[in-house]
């Protein structure tokens, strides 16, 4: 009707979904790559729900559309009231088999039949249940028994369950337990932020020739992302009758009051009110989005106490008492303003929803003390928030003299990871070992108090991390622990001390290698809270890559000479643990002394606390040929560390995360230290252990430069994928621990 008058080719806001029409929002974008992942898997369930109309049916469509048809056979099912044996019929029907008045048992072995027959021509069949929700227990166990079909080891169907949230209460219920254990891959579709809302408007007008007529201001695009929520069939009512009702008043602009105007009429109509809004009427009150909620800036939590609460934060350290001015900054940031908005809701009259009343769970602490821990805890929080069934995440960094030293560091870290500004910087004052474990008990047993955490998830084996362990497991809190069963057997060190008591403190252990599973069990930890998943520092390895900048550029500025690229061999990467604690430096000499003589071979680049530097004789790149080549630059960022690995001959470290670095990216690694706990790394990857040897460290380095070193392959489960395991298991580990307390309520009631 309007699509001329505005030069439109066609109308912009159709409720039908229709995937030209598809829009890549970040959650979109996310749920997509799910989908893609699951896809080509090719066996197992995948699970994508989301509310009414935020958009599941396009994004499905969309994956199709790139499917080949010569390799997968699709089937849909659309309506889902159906009963366990007519649901068999359905799948049959979808997949164009005839089964009138077929029996159960001769149904099965016809739909056998014909899965077989497509894998024997190397194709498979995929099936989508849509609308999933309205399947009950009995049919969606009849789903997962048709996903016992194979041929030889290939799964012959895989099933993707599409529905709104109440799916996920189905497949949470006891009896769903070894379907849950098939479901490969899971996302949620939440609502679009302001910013998305605006793009997906302006994408679906210009998928329809939309030259600027009609305009929207900035305020109308604020105004339908209050209305809409963000959610996008919302957006398509209340923007196709926005053009409607410019075209029948032929005005070619749209403002923030025609949107108000525009919705309240919708709502007013929703609703079975009388009252429709004039010109000068208010829209009535909408009621908040369900996503607003109260976050908390990353900043370092520290403020002096001053009594009062100050409106503005900083970015200085101030000194005071390390309690009062953490509980300060705590009441700050529970004193400000919830973000506001509106919200239209085109499913249901006006106050017809009901809050189910039931208490939100508390949120995941993630607790990083080392780059490595935040490194890990990135690919880490990116997938707990893709998973719509665990609780929201809060990351907590600890800056101490022992752990993460820079702040400056951590936040360059923080936005190269991509990390949520959503948490807390520790800031650590006391200068000595004992204070600073008390502090970080109270600052961390007052983050525990006021948020009450599902649960703590840690990694690494600072002396701050076995404090975080023990102050959750006093707390009932749950502890989980990534990385752990990590041994080198030397008990005498405090990092293996560290590593111990962490594991111990712990209620679910994910580890990434067979023999830390081994070294579990000799320590009596039970088998159930112990889960294989793989290292999640390898998977954020894989996210970082394409954002390293050639070594060049990294030196240069650092202000370190970037000829030291030019010499024959290459360069040797050195990073050494025991310069960043500062706290072994006779022994750090020694290996000076051996990295001088190795520097005549192979040139050096070691990135070195300003504090170890000072230690040490003073670095120069030689003018003669005798002369050592080292380039000596400050701490590096991850993404740094991770480019100087990438293009190194070889690395020269006793730091675990860089054993493990190395072999994922096949570059050889020597281990200066007399013991390692990367057992997988040495066993299996390009990781050889050469203490302080300067004999052995010449024999290996001489192997390197003739042969290439030793060859390895990658570890048992570093495919990229331990992140999404590890949520998996603490999603399915959580719900087990809500069900065990909701039985124990029962029973004491």
């Amino acid at each position: 009707m309007y699509e001329q008058f505005f030069g439109l080719t066609a109308p912009p806001f159709q409720i039908n979904p229709d995937p030209s029409f598809y829009f890549e929002s970040k959650g979109h974008g996310s749920a997509h790559q799910y989908l893609r992942f699951g896809a080509f898997q090719g066996e197992g369930f995948i699970v994508v729900t989301g509310d009414i109309g935020a958009g599941k049916t396009t994004l499905l469509r969309a994956l199709l559309a790139e499917l080949d048809p010569a390799k997968v056979v699709a089937a849909q099912i659309v309506s889902t009231q159906l009963e366990a044996g007519e649901l068999l019929s359905a799948v049959a029907l979808a997949f164009g088999i005839a089964c009138d008045g077929m029996s159960k048992a001769k149904l099965l072995v016809t739909l056998e039949a014909f899965l077989a027959s497509l894998a024997t021509s190397n194709r498979r069949a995929l099936l989508i249940i849509d609308e999933a929700q309205n399947l009950g227990p009995a049919s969606i166990e009849e789903l997962r028994m048709l996903s016992n079909f194979q041929f030889g080891n290939r799964a012959l169907l895989q099933s993707f369950l599409v529905g709104q949230p109440e799916l996920r209460e189905i497949l949470r219920l006891p009896q769903m337990e070894q379907l849950r254990q098939r479901v490969i891959a899971s996302c949620h579709l939440g609502p679009m932020d302001a910013d998305e809302t605006r793009a997906y408007i302006e994408h679906r007008l210009h998928h329809v020739g939309w030259s600027g007529r009609p305009s929207f201001d900035e305020q109308a695009f604020n105004a339908v992302y209050q209305w809409s929520g963000g959610v996008p069939r919302r957006i398509n009512m209340l923007c196709g009758r926005l053009l409607l009702s410019s075209f029948l008043d032929s005005q070619v602009s749209i403002d923030a009051a025609r949107v108000d105007r525009v919705a309240a009429e919708i709502r007013a109509e929703l609703s079975g009110s009388d009252h429709v809004s004039g010109d000068n009427a208010a829209p009535a009150e909408p009621p908040r989005p369900p996503h607003a909620t109260i976050t908390e800036p990353l900043a370092v939590q520290r403020a002096q106490s001053t009594g009062h609460h100050p409106s503005t934060r900083s970015d200085s350290r101030p000194q005071g008492n390390a309690e009062a001015s953490f509980r300060a900054a705590l009441e700050t940031a529970a004193m400000a303003d919830t973000p506001s908005g509106a919200y239209l809701d085109l499913e249901l009259p006006a106050g017809a929803a009901s809050e189910s009343g039931g208490i939100e769970p508390g949120p995941l602490l993630c607790v990083a003390a080392s780059q490595s821990a935040l490194v890990a805890m990135a690919a880490l929080i990116h997938a707990f928030e893709d998973r719509e069934d665990l609780p929201a995440v809060k990351l907590v960094q600890i800056i101490a003299p022992d752990a993460i030293a820079d702040a400056g560091l951590a936040a360059r870290n923080s936005s190269d990871l991509d990390l949520p500004d959503t948490g807390f910087i520790l800031d650590i004052q006391a200068q000595t070992p004992a204070g600073r474990m008390a502090e970080i008990l109270a600052m961390f047993s007052g983050l525990i108090n006021r948020h009450q955490p599902s649960a703590i998830v840690l990694c690494g084996d600072e002396t701050a991390i076995v404090v975080c362990a023990v102050a959750g497991s006093q707390s009932g809190v749950p502890v989980v622990r990534i990385d752990g069963g990590l041994r080198h057997g030397d008990r005498s060190t405090l990092r293996e001390t560290n590593r111990v008591l962490i594991d111990h403190a712990s209620s679910l252990l994910c580890i990434g290698e067979r023999s830390a599973l081994a070294h579990l069990q000799t320590e009596g930890v039970p088998a159930n809270r112990v889960h294989m998943t793989g290292t999640p520092s390898i998977d954020a390895m894989h996210g970082a890559l394409h954002r390293c900048m050639p070594p060049e550029q990294i030196l240069r500025r650092q202000g370190a000479p970037d000829n030291i690229l030019a010499h024959p061999r290459g360069y040797a990467l050195v990073w050494l643990e025991q310069a960043r604690d500062g706290t072994e430096l006779q022994a750090l000499i020694r290996i000076d002394s051996t990295l001088r003589y190795i520097g005549k071979t192979i040139a050096l680049i070691w990135p070195m606390p300003s504090t170890a530097e000072s230690a040490l004789p003073p670095h120069r790149a030689g003018t003669d040929s005798a002369a050592p080549a080292i380039a000596i630059t400050a701490e590096l960022s991850y993404i740094d560390m991770l480019g100087l690995v990438r293009e190194a001959t070889c690395v020269l470290t006793d730091s675990g995360w860089l054993q493990d670095l190395s072999t994922a990216l096949g570059i050889p690694c020597l281990t200066v230290s007399e013991q390692s706990e990367r057992q997988a790394s040495l066993q299996d990857g390009t990781n050889v252990l050469v203490g302080g040897s300067i004999r052995r460290i010449f024999r290996e380095m001489s192997e390197i430069l003739d042969t290439g070193g030793k060859s390895g392959h990658l570890p048992e489960l570093w495919d990229g994928h331990a992140a999404e395991r590890v949520a998996w298991h603490l999603s399915n580990w959580l719900l087990a621990q809500r069900d065990r307390a909701f039985r124990a309520h029962l029973e004491g009631a």
